[in-house]
């Protein structure tokens, strides 16, 4: 961690000593940010006030708004994406379609998978593939494939790897029971697949707000796929793909980058495409806007829930709901604290704005029986 101070300090040209000065200040001040975050964020340049600084928000923080802002009660409809699936469904919100479901028990309008042999089965039918393979229970797309081709005895992912069936079932079977899901795969839309030079979908997350007098959109960031993953998570740097912030109100993008702390870099334009990221314009945008807003009315227990949404020529397919999402996207992306005055007024609305900044206790709440003062919100 020093050696990237010092780094830091080269790349600034401010001294080493005021560096740390202010990271321990960040760290010990306002949401209490960590000395490797203020690395990440790159907040040793001086282009932000520190007023600003203090707003950025860690995993400190991150925990902090998550206590707040998700109830307890309703964190399976976000865990278990075939529960969420049924309830978008159930509203007429797009989601991709489900072919089947593995190792686990599932109402009867959905095919379910059992066993090797019945792998080996649903894999041999033409109709069945290409096929999207994900966790039910998961995050940062760990363990997602996407099957090409299958004979029955192997399988052939995107990613050019072939593989028995056998192994393929070995490898999902790790004892989750809420197992895994099959799934439609789904492509860019035509306009995004010339900017990124791939039809690997990279989607946009959203965050919408609940607050006291609607719902509003409070950021977008736009997950650019470099092709290498059949997945667009950021993964907190580590995956190679990029991200980009948008224009809540247009679908414009306003700024790009990739990598985090000091390889973190500012663009222009797709570096492998050539074609310009800064003020390509996301299609569907009033549909996704739309979307997002009334879907967060059936989700009244996650008060921030961060959207998901692939880009299709067909229209936004809701990837996932998220309860809340990785606070770091969007700061990347924004070069801007999540928690700005405009988050803090929506907090306000809901008399939370106070919690951000308080202890938690241990008493149980008289009004609602929650243990927690940060529960004591919650109105049922």
């Amino acid at each position: 961690m020093l050696s990237n101070y010092v780094n830091a300090s080269k790349v600034s040209g401010r001294p080493l000593t005021s560096l740390l000065v202010e990271a321990l200040r960040l760290r010990f001040t306002g949401l209490k940010l960590g000395l490797s975050e203020y690395i990440d964020f790159q907040l040793y340049k001086d282009d932000i006030s520190f007023v600003q600084k203090q707003k950025f928000a860690g995993q400190r923080a991150q925990a902090v708004i998550e206590d707040m802002l998700i109830d307890d009660y309703s964190k399976i409809l976000s865990l278990d994406k075939v529960s969420m699936y049924g309830l978008l469904q159930g509203l007429n919100i797009p989601t991709p379609k489900i072919k089947a479901t593995y190792r686990t028990l599932r109402p009867s309008c959905i095919a379910q998978i059992h066993s090797h042999q019945e792998m080996a089965e649903f894999l041999s039918d033409p109709t069945n593939l290409p096929c999207y393979v994900k966790r039910a229970f998961g995050a940062y797309g760990r363990g997602n494939v996407l099957i090409e081709e299958s004979d029955g005895n192997t399988v052939k992912l995107a990613n050019g790897v072939k593989e028995s069936v056998k192994a393929f079932c070995n490898n999902t079977d790790d004892g989750r029971t809420l197992g895994w899901i099959f799934q439609e795969p789904l492509s860019s839309h035509k306009d995004i697949e010339r900017l990124t030079g791939t039809a690997k979908v990279s989607g946009v997350r959203v965050h919408t707000f609940l607050g006291v007098s609607g719902v509003q959109v409070t950021r977008a960031m736009f997950k650019i796929n470099q092709g290498q993953r059949d997945s667009d998570n950021f993964e907190h740097g580590a995956s190679g793909n990029m991200l980009a912030a948008v224009d809540v109100e247009t679908g414009q993008i306003t700024r790009a980058i990739a990598g985090t702390g000091l390889e973190q870099v500012s663009l222009l334009k797709h570096p492998e495409t050539g074609q310009s990221l800064v003020g390509f314009m996301l299609p569907f945008w009033q549909e996704i806007r739309r979307i997002v807003i009334d879907g967060q009315k059936a989700f009244p227990g996650f008060l921030c829930p961060g959207w998901d949404i692939a880009i299709c020529n067909d229209g936004p397919k809701v990837l996932e709901v998220n309860a809340f999402g990785d606070i770091d996207l969007s700061q990347h992306a924004y070069r801007q604290p999540f928690v700005d005055e405009a988050f803090e007024a929506l907090l306000a609305q809901r008399g939370l704005k106070n919690l951000l900044y308080s202890g938690n206790n241990d008493e149980v709440s008289p009004r609602n029986h929650r243990r927690g003062i940060r529960k004591h919100h919650w109105l049922w």
